[in-house]
């Protein structure tokens, strides 16, 4: 444990160099340098049995996961002049869509990879996972499109959220990091194979990124370019046209490789009205020492 916390620090401080290195705002590089790993950072870890991971694997079928993308959403008012639009692609390695079911209903969000000591943790919006009951047969389908699965199924083996998230869904803190499994627990740790995404802590609210998120009625992929920008302090929001429901958990990029799918993550889909309720406009709670906080526990667990 203690080799792997001294591992931890030294990640997070790679982490805060090559923040400052991508010209990031010193406020990532003293975050990531100061925020020493800590046992008993406020955590609740739910653990999937193994069985349950292969039930959930013969349980996503291509006509299920397809069929999961069913419902459409509209908006009430319209986007301020200039959102722009998003264009459908295939993705990249590092996204994908999270299948899930709650009680009968089956749904998906989106997640992605990110850049751990333990190589097999994902990103997600923490409502996409646990709204009161925590979901069930939760897969990861990297670059998920048209159906196809170029990098298989990856079963969800241990979801960690917030405390403050599993007491009282606090907005503030709508993200989840989960473990995954290898397709039939064999071959590399997802990191390995479709790499992964640098968390980015405390780097500022206004920047040009990239947003990638799949929505319930599409079976590609969109992408955006668009700016970020301070709603509040604690949360980020965006404004691009046709991101709903199925966009939760989408990571907000900085300096995406199109090509590999690197980058850094700063934001996903949620927060602030787990997201937003109109499709031109979307929220992301501020990474800041919470979040590496979290993050540090899930690689711990």
């Amino acid at each position: 444990m203690a080799r792997l916390q001294r591992a931890l620090f030294r990640c997070s401080i790679t982490m805060a160099v090559l923040a400052v290195a991508a010209g990031l705002t010193a406020g990532a590089a003293q975050a990531a340098a100061t925020a020493a790993p800590a046992s008993g950072t406020p955590a609740v870890i739910h653990s999937i049995a193994s069985s349950a991971q292969t039930s959930t694997a013969k349980f996503w079928t291509r006509a299920r996961m397809e069929s999961a993308a069913s419902a459409g959403s509209g908006d009430t008012a319209g986007p301020p002049p200039g959102t722009p639009n998003p264009v459908h692609f295939n993705g990249v390695p590092t996204v994908g869509a999270l299948f899930y079911t709650t009680g009968s209903q089956e749904h998906f969000c989106t997640a992605s990879v990110v850049d751990s000591a333990t190589l097999n943790l994902i990103l997600t919006a923490a409502h996409c996972v646990y709204d009161g009951t925590y979901a069930t047969n939760i897969a990861y389908v990297p670059e998920w499109h048209n159906g196809i699965s170029p990098y298989g199924e990856w079963p969800v083996q241990r979801i960690t959220v917030a405390r403050g998230w599993a007491q009282t869904q606090d907005p503030s803190l709508d993200y989840a990091f989960l473990a995954v499994a290898s397709p039939a627990n064999s071959g590399p740790p997802i990191q390995l194979v479709t790499g992964g995404l640098r968390l980015g802590i405390n780097v500022g609210y206004a920047h040009r990124i990239y947003v990638i998120g799949l929505n319930n009625t599409d079976s590609q992929p969109l992408g955006c370019a668009t700016r970020s920008f301070e709603f509040e302090p604690g949360q980020l929001q965006f404004y691009c046209n046709d991101f709903w429901d199925g966009t939760s958990g989408g990571p907000w990029i900085l300096h995406l490789n199109p090509v590999t799918g690197s980058g850094v993550v700063f934001g996903d889909i949620g927060g602030y009205e787990q997201g937003g309720d109109y499709t031109w406009t979307s929220y992301s709670d501020y990474y800041g020492a919470a979040t590496l906080r979290l993050f540090t526990q899930a690689q711990l667990s």
